[in-house]
């Protein structure tokens, strides 16, 4: 297990990626309009039905003693879909297309870290040692297992790539140093 003050690497934990593409195109994707009411290079799904998925009913099983809250998507009479956003829903299944502009450099407002499973590769995440730096301190690439991002209070940002970029995260509002203590149970 790699940790540090960024992320938390947690390749005891068995995942294929494949479990999670063999149904993506079973889902709709929205494009992600950030808190700030700027369009992103992500879509996001955040349909109720992926929490009927085994393979996501597995990880929450296995990720169980942390704090993700699920608040699934409301569905008006009309039909129309509403959700609040990233860090709101608990879990989303997240495509990017990056090949024109990447993801600006931000923390997550809405969640304290963010439980990510990569689902395509290669992936890279920009940190930077501050909101006031403009050079990136690290540039991490994504590894085949879980991790683990400290998304709340480290600033990141993604660069553009031409790259498919497939993500399922899951939104934990523990705080860094619970995490820290909750990854030594695995």
């Amino acid at each position: 297990m790699i940790r540090n003050e960024f992320y938390i690497e947690l390749p005891q934990i068995k995942y294929n990626p494949n479990n999670f593409l063999d149904f993506i195109d079973n889902y709709k994707f929205e494009n992600y309009t950030s808190s700030y009411g700027r369009k992103t290079p992500q879509y996001i799904c955040y349909d109720n039905k992926l929490l009927e998925e085994p393979i996501v009913q597995h990880y929450l099983n296995v990720f169980k003693d942390f704090d993700i809250r699920l608040n699934p998507v409301v569905v008006s009479n009309s039909g129309e879909r509403k959700w609040k956003g990233t860090g709101f829903n608990g879990y989303q299944l997240v495509k990017s297309d990056m090949r024109e502009k990447g993801l600006a450099r931000h923390i997550d407002t809405s969640r304290q870290t963010c439980i990510t499973l990569p689902l395509t590769f290669p992936q890279s995440i920009n940190f930077y040692e501050s909101k006031e730096s403009n050079d990136i301190l690290f540039t991490y690439e994504y590894p085949s297992s879980i991790v683990i991002l400290n998304s709340a209070r480290k600033y990141h940002s993604v660069s553009k790539t031409v790259e498919p970029r497939f993500q399922f995260q899951f939104d934990c509002y523990n705080s860094w140093e619970e995490i820290k203590e909750l990854v030594l149970t695995f």
